[in-house]
């Protein structure tokens, strides 16, 4: 749903600047951790591969307090979709292998008439819009929902990046 994002790619990019870091020793995992049934799992089989004190990325959408509703338009868009987590749980599933170094939360627009595309099923795209405008007003005002006459055009989902030293 997000993966085609740039920015997080820009952050890293700045952060291994700033920081002279060799490419080589950088690991990074971006937009899988919403596939997982069991994310704890699947982050201790990405830390198992990286040696200690090399840099690990995960860039991945987060949600606060009401996520039910991204998770329902995601799961729509996305049959691999589980779940969006809270930075607090991407924070807990890495505490045993990594310390966190950096940490930037930011916003990208999503137009509504690429998402739409993805889904070759004119049913299901009708679908997911139907969810996207059935969203209560605040989660609108989260989401920064952007319409033009009436019709949703674009919205932009939280991203974190987490940038951990692995123990």
């Amino acid at each position: 749903m997000f993966d085609n994002f740039t920015k997080d790619k820009q952050i890293v990019d700045k952060y291994i600047d700033n920081y002279h870091l060799h490419k080589n020793n950088i690991f990074l995992l971006r937009y899988k951790l919403h596939t997982h049934d069991n994310p704890k799992e699947f982050i201790n089989e990405f830390f198992a591969g990286i040696e200690s004190g090399n840099v690990a990325v995960i860039t991945e959408a987060i949600v606060y307090d009401e996520d039910a509703y991204l998770n329902a338009a995601a799961a729509q868009m996305d049959d691999k979709h589980r779940r969006f987590y809270t930075i607090n749980e991407i924070l807990d599933f890495t505490k045993e292998y990594a310390n966190l170094n950096f940490f930037l939360n930011f916003t990208e627009e999503v137009k509504i008439e690429n998402i739409l595309k993805q889904n070759k099923c004119e049913d299901k795209a009708h679908e997911i819009l139907k969810i996207f405008n059935d969203f209560p007003e605040n989660i609108k005002k989260i989401l920064s929902f952007k319409e033009d006459n009436s019709k949703l055009t674009a919205l932009s989902p939280n991203i974190g990046v987490f940038i951990f030293r692995k123990k």
